[in-house]
């Protein structure tokens, strides 16, 4: 792992911290006069949740109850509640509460990838990426961030990174790509940079030289160390230059 390892998620941690979450989303739900019909409501949520959380703790706790595709699942499964539950947060005027949902997720698939799951709920975790690294400034915690994406990319089913070729421009597995890229890029950490961009070119090198290009250009607008620059032009001579010929 090297430069790319990281401290294991503590799940224990984030299961808290959804409990705390889930709880001011259900109190805001119940104080509504009248509860929208025909939807499936804050408390089912909650419990279907807590039912997965439980089973990864039981699946943590006895490392013969169960294996890497066991854990890949309950996280898919808990990945997709809780965008159901970040939407009753959102209708409900919660917007305090939404990047604790981000952040969940994301800790919920770095576990599933520190057992050796496979990750195929990738949409939601790359703009949870995207929105985390928006809130951060701190190098350190964007270096952290930096490598969950490398390790949440290295864990992507095959299914899940979509049909050979060039991606759609929406594609997840591509939008997973280049926020990391942009996250790393921030990071001003060299050696970082490398790691993600050799990332990038090995899987999708037809959104290189692109992504380069507008590297180069964002970082001739603001105050970068010599060593980040140099990274990102050379890259910018090998994916770019030989193409304007």
């Amino acid at each position: 792992m090297g430069l790319l390892a990281d401290s294991p998620p503590s799940l224990a941690e984030a299961v808290g911290r959804y409990k705390n979450t889930a709880a001011a989303v259900i109190e805001a739900y119940d104080l509504l006069d009248v509860p929208p019909a025909h939807q499936v409501s804050p408390r089912l949520l909650d419990a279907a949740l807590r039912e997965r959380m439980d089973a990864m703790q039981h699946l943590e706790a006895d490392a013969t109850a169960g294996d890497a595709r066991t854990a890949a699942r309950l996280v898919d499964e808990a990945i997709h509640l809780l965008m159901d539950l970040s939407a009753w947060a959102q209708r409900l005027g919660l917007d305090d509460i939404e990047p604790r949902f981000d952040e969940l997720m994301l800790a919920l698939a770095d576990w599933a990838v520190s057992r050796g799951g496979e990750v195929h709920m990738i949409g939601p975790l790359a703009d949870a990426l995207a929105k985390r690294a928006n809130r951060e400034h701190d190098l350190a915690a964007l270096e952290r961030l930096t490598r969950l994406g490398t390790r949440i990319i290295r864990s992507t089913a095959p299914r899940a990174r979509g049909a050979s070729g060039p991606p759609h421009p929406d594609s997840p597995w591509r939008l997973l790509h280049l926020n990391c890229g942009i996250v790393a890029t921030r990071t001003r950490n060299p050696a970082l940079m490398e790691h993600v961009f050799e990332e990038l070119v090995r899987n999708l090198p037809t959104e290189a030289p692109r992504f380069f290009a507008e590297g180069m250009q964002q970082l001739e607008r603001l105050d970068f160390p010599l060593a980040a620059r140099a990274v990102m032009a050379r890259y910018f001579d090998r994916w770019t230059r030989p193409r304007m010929n």
